[in-house]
């Protein structure tokens, strides 16, 4: 069974919500690129030599990072963008959630964007699509940078600990469950995983609203057919590469950071003591400086 297809249903009263409602306007630097599989709502600012793209983490969504942006437009090109059926970007009917399927779609969109060849800054789960893409579009890809990300099975070992009774796993209850339940399952999150606790109500309060103004959350859809399977073949990674970790991310307890050498021998390891499971916007002065000194 396949329950994904309730997670692309997007009324016409919602699409016009969404791309002409206030989620549209709420930040200066806001677009839509409206793409045959999805409309991706990205930031775009900064006039750098390098560009350097951002996924939000879900739910997470791009008014969250205003200050990560504020840090490296003096030095990088930087773009935002949310993934399709998460935050404001919406899912054409039918869309696969697959890791090649959402990897390619975020191939689209980086080659419409046309800035490249990118840096991508990439969390947790979107963090395999950045090495989907870093191995089989690697023309398009100059470095990487990942938050979060353990090797394939220390990240399903993670799932299990998100969903522990498989009820996310099951199609069509996971996904009506999700709906119904999203504004707690998000603010429960926060509260797990965030490092630094005086962020939980900034954080909850602009995702809340988000979801006021027709966000989506399609974790469900996510576990079941993107994080799910054997494991993908991403051998031959030779971009430059730096892998930041928040050591006080509750949802991470026994994860073996390391393990994403397997994948990116040639990675930098940093860890923040100091910031939970969004490092890049829990320490974003620290989190732009390593950037800087592995990219500038």
């Amino acid at each position: 069974m396949n329950g994904t297809w309730l997670d692309t249903l997007v009324t016409p009263w919602r699409r016009t919500r969404v791309t002409r409602g206030p989620g549209s306007r709420t930040r200066a630097d806001l677009h839509f690129m409206h793409l045959p599989r999805a409309s991706i709502r990205y930031r775009l600012a900064g006039a750098g030599p390098r560009t350097i793209v951002f996924c939000a983490d879900p739910p997470v969504t791009l008014e969250l990072y205003d200050e990560l942006i504020a840090e490296l437009a003096p030095d990088f090109r930087v773009a935002v963008f949310e993934m399709p059926a998460f935050g404001l970007s919406l899912p054409r009917l039918g869309l696969g959630f697959e890791l090649e399927t959402m990897a390619g779609v975020i191939g689209e969109f980086l080659r419409q964007l046309a800035l490249g060849p990118y840096v991508l800054a990439f969390p947790c789960v979107p963090a395999y699509s950045a090495l989907w893409l870093a191995h089989h579009q690697r023309e398009l890809i100059s470095g990487l940078v990942l938050m979060q990300a353990p090797d394939w099975p220390q990240e399903l070992a993670w799932k299990h600990g998100r969903d522990p009774k498989g009820i996310l796993a099951r199609p069509y209850i996971g996904q009506i469950l999700l709906r119904l339940l999203r504004r707690r399952r998000a603010g429960l999150w926060y509260r797990l995983a965030l490092g630094r606790r005086e962020l939980l109500e900034h954080f909850t309060d602009t995702t809340q609203c988000a979801f006021d103004h027709g966000a989506g959350f399609s974790l469900a859809s996510a576990f079941q057919r993107h994080l799910n399977g054997p494991e993908p073949v991403f051998d031959s990674i030779t971009q430059p590469a730096l892998v930041i970790w928040g050591e006080a991310d509750r949802s991470h307890p026994h994860t073996d950071r390391a393990s994403i050498h397997r994948y990116l021998p040639q990675a930098r390891l940093v860890h923040f003591a100091e910031a939970g499971h969004f490092p890049e916007l829990e320490a974003p002065q620290r989190f732009a400086a390593e950037v800087r000194a592995q990219f500038g």
